[in-house]
């Protein structure tokens, strides 16, 4: 009994030991692990045996960074809608069944954004250096066969079957179906498709439809509505991507310069060795 004790008091310590310091508030082990796990599984989607030490080394990183950016956020009256979060979700996680973690690391990178758009205060890009990154940078835009598809959630089975025999049978009245939500239309590239698409699109003429896959968010139906062969993205095309990717690298250039100050302001501290 007495050695359970003991046993029990070492690994309680442990668990609770200091991992990091953020000013007064302590990261301790347990909390950095929790936080871990659900960046590992649900937003990376990968099998936490394959995490390292340094994955949890690197991590702990940006955990101390996200604290000290919702500090930062708040005192500059950055806040988040619940519709900016719900979007954000819809677009790029699919699930709706995320822990309060993985909430919590998503809202962190949204407040990232806005703290980024708000420093950012440079000229606009212009189209001459839009056109000149094109031609330098050729080989960043050849793109792989492609499919645009069009992506419809649906709460229900009978709901998605209604939608499907509809959008099939070429009618295009569908926002009178209960439960039915149509997302933004997206290129994926043909060879990266999962097999249950691919063998409901094949051979991906626009208008074709696929039934009704179950996912945990709902019921989803995809629709074809464009097609492209393997080739170098047309400049046209190309220049929306070029000048967001252009503002972007820009406002990290100076969300990188504002962190590094702002972290001076702060007591940080990290024991990797309580890992």
């Amino acid at each position: 009994m007495l050695l359970f004790l003991i046993l029990l008091a070492f690994f309680g310590f442990s668990s609770a030991s200091v991992v990091a310091r953020v000013g007064s508030e302590a990261i301790r082990k347990n909390e950095l692990y929790q936080y871990f796990n659900s960046y590992w599984r649900e937003i990376l989607h990968l099998p936490i045996a394959r995490a390292t030490k340094e994955d949890v080394q690197n991590f702990l990183v940006e955990l101390v960074r996200s604290k000290v950016i919702r500090q930062e956020a708040k005192k500059m009256g950055i806040s988040l809608r619940d519709a900016e979060v719900e979007d954000y979700i819809q677009k790029n996680i699919g699930s709706k069944k995320l822990s309060s973690v993985a909430l919590y690391l998503i809202k962190t990178e949204l407040l990232v954004d806005k703290i980024a758009e708000r420093l950012y205060k440079g000229s606009e890009i212009t189209e001459n250096q839009v056109v000149a990154y094109y031609y330098l940078n050729l080989r960043d835009f050849k793109m792989p066969a492609q499919v645009r598809l069009e992506r419809f959630l649906a709460d229900s089975l009978e709901s998605a079957n209604e939608l499907y025999y509809r959008l099939s049978s070429g009618i295009e009245l569908w926002e009178d179906i209960k439960g039915v939500k149509k997302g933004e239309a997206i290129w994926y590239s043909i060879q990266a498709l999962p097999d249950v698409l691919k063998a409901q699109l094949s051979p991906y003429e626009v208008g074709r439809v696929s039934k009704p896959i179950y996912t945990e968010a709902g019921y989803v139906v995809f629709r074809v509505v464009g097609r492209r062969n393997e080739g170098i993205l047309p400049l046209e095309e190309a220049k929306p991507m070029v000048r967001a990717k252009l503002i972007r690298e820009k406002r990290q250039e100076v969300l990188k310069e504002w962190l590094e100050k702002t972290l001076k302001n702060y007591r940080v501290e990290f024991y990797f060795s309580q890992l």
